[in-house]
């Protein structure tokens, strides 16, 4: 055999070993085995949320939703998308919908909270009563709080139970109530880049610490 022809049949030897391996050919992304999860900034167009002294809550989320799109380009073992990028409003079902669609392994709706009295602030996660404790969202929403928590140092308001639109989808899904726009002091901080990154990269922690229990 020509010496050029055992170079092809070394190189087409290493090419059949690397892709047996990998499961990935040459030159091919392996995004494809990250983390999706759907992103939903919680209320946007004609639903504002809570309001509290001009700040919308609708704006709020999105804008965390938008640091964290940014942020989460540094992790590619997880891929982002969202419901919602601009000021619009989608049906609660619907939001699910951009999930299931898209094949999506977790979602995680933004939200801020209110409350009559001005002093409650903190963090808190909510699960549909339909989550079992310890199941795949519990998991995943414990994990994204104790994150939120460390990051920021707000106050942990822990996880609750609620009836959520989110029963009607099997994808683990939690809602994160990022803070109390009721608070004065909270509220300047939600509405604060350094303050909605720290939030973002709290997200995104926990996130990556619940892709890579396994």
């Amino acid at each position: 055999m020509s010496r050029k022809k055992s170079y092809i049949a070394i190189v087409s030897l290493l090419l059949l070993v690397l892709v047996a391996t990998t499961g990935v050919a040459p030159g091919r992304s392996v995004s494809s085995s990250a983390a999706r999860v759907t992103i939903d900034p919680g209320h946007g167009g004609y639903d504002p949320g809570a309001t509290v002294q001009g700040v919308a809550e609708k704006n709020v989320n999105l804008s965390i939703a938008r640091v964290l799109k940014d942020l989460g380009k540094e992790h590619p073992t997880l891929d982002f998308v969202f419901t919602r990028t601009a000021d619009n409003y989608l049906p609660l079902l619907d939001r699910l919908e951009v999930a299931e669609s898209r094949g999506s392994d977790g979602y995680i709706s933004i939200q801020a909270n209110s409350f009559s009295d001005p002093g409650v602030t903190g963090v808190e996660t909510i699960l549909d009563r339909s989550r079992p404790r310890e199941g795949k969202s519990w998991d995943m929403a414990e994990l994204v709080q104790d994150s939120i928590v460390d990051r920021t140092g707000a106050r942990d308001r822990g996880i609750r139970y609620q009836r959520l639109y989110t029963r009607y989808t099997a994808v683990p899904a939690a809602l994160v109530e990022v803070g109390f726009l009721t608070s004065p002091i909270e509220r300047e901080k939600l509405i604060s880049r350094s303050y909605q990154e720290d939030i973002a990269r709290g997200i995104i922690q926990g996130l990556l610490r619940y892709f890579s229990r396994d």
